[in-house]
């Protein structure tokens, strides 16, 4: 290893010590019980002693760039399946935005105290919660995750009826993304991403709802999908199905996300024997991520829209597969298996899940 990357390590190693303890630490027997998605008021009030100054500079310095950004409040959000250009995919990637950003300000305001990003975080929350129907397309509002995240920062701050029109959105979202039979997709999907993403939506809203029966029901789509979606040896469907890496993390992210979030509430979903298969394919991904394997990708998808969009020309349809795609994978995976910090800082997630994942 070169004395600079050993230095790299080191140096990012440190800005991570303090989220990392932070993370594990037991909760407060007199914590607040305020319901959250993955963070709990007391982990939110300190957030900013515990999260490296190098990474919350970045984090709100991103985040003032989009503090005054309008809300892009639509009634049907959907990117799915759509090229470039096509079905208003950009009017719904910026509504999908809005999501994301509910996340990055309301970390920047815990982490600043600077009360625009507070307001911006509010109006995206209450807009959205407010007046959003959702379709239950796991695809198209994945993100709606990051909102509910976004909401454990800053849902001291709001008052009765606001958190009230929440947790009525959140009981929405639970009980359709985890209905039985699935509401929105054909037969596949309830084996690959798509209920990845369905489970990781459902679990935050029951979380928020802090209804045990909805949490319950949380466990088991997500003990009962780990082995329908990963097969022997850690290979997981969306890999078989799609040749391509990117859905093979873009499945595993919102599961670990899930699991994370099951930790954060004191329940091991990751360590269940059900769910060992979970650690089998980070294993298996490993290699691509460390850059000792390669894989060309989508070279043989079964899935006709990846032909589509490889006539197309989209970037990260054709050739190798870049170890990046994994960053945020291994950064949660290492809150759950510490052994893939390494992997984890190589691979360099950005500042948001570096703050967001280490509270």
């Amino acid at each position: 290893m070169s004395a600079h990357l050993m230095r790299r390590r080191t140096v990012l190693a440190g800005l991570l010590a303090l989220p990392l303890a932070g993370l594990r630490a037991a909760p407060h027997p007199h914590e607040g019980v305020a319901p959250f998605a993955l963070t709990s008021a007391a982990r939110a009030r300190t957030l900013k002693a515990r999260v490296a100054p190098a990474i919350a500079e970045q984090v709100v310095r991103a985040a003032r760039k989009d503090a005054a950004r309008p809300v892009h409040l639509m009634a049907e959000v959907r990117t799915g399946g759509l090229l470039k250009g096509e079905g208003g995919r950009e009017t719904s990637q910026q509504a999908q935005e809005d999501w994301r950003q509910a996340r990055l300000q309301a970390l920047a305001w815990r982490l600043s105290g600077e009360m625009a990003h507070f307001e911006a975080a509010r109006q995206l929350l209450l807009a959205w919660s407010g007046a959003y129907r959702p379709s239950f397309s796991p695809v198209d509002e994945t993100e709606l995750a990051s909102l509910l995240m976004g909401y454990d920062l800053v849902q001291e701050r709001l008052n009765g009826v606001e958190r009230e029109q929440v947790r009525v959105f959140c009981r929405t979202l639970a009980q359709g993304y985890l209905s039985d039979p699935i509401k929105v997709g054909g037969p596949s999907t309830a084996r690959n991403n798509w209920h990845s993403h369905r489970i990781k939506i459902g679990t935050a809203a029951a979380y928020v709802t802090g209804d045990a029966l909805l949490i319950a029901r949380a466990k088991e789509r997500f003990l009962a999908h780990v082995p329908r979606n990963i097969g022997a040896g850690g290979v997981p469907f969306d890999f078989e199905q799609r040749d391509a890496l990117h859905y093979t993390t873009y499945s595993l992210e919102p599961l670990l996300t899930t699991a994370l979030m099951a930790q954060a509430h004191g329940d091991d979903w990751y360590g269940a024997p059900e769910a060992q298969r979970l650690a089998e394919a980070l294993a298996w991904l490993a290699p691509y991520a460390q850059g000792s394997k390669t894989h060309e990708e989508f070279a043989k998808s079964a899935v006709p829209f990846d032909r589509k969009r490889v006539a197309a020309g989209e970037k990260g349809f054709t050739g190798n597969w870049e170890p990046k795609g994994a960053a945020n994978v291994y950064l949660l995976a290492a809150r759950l298996a510490p052994a893939y910090l390494p992997l984890a800082l190589e691979l360099r997630p950005p500042a948001w899940a570096l703050a967001l994942y280490g509270a």
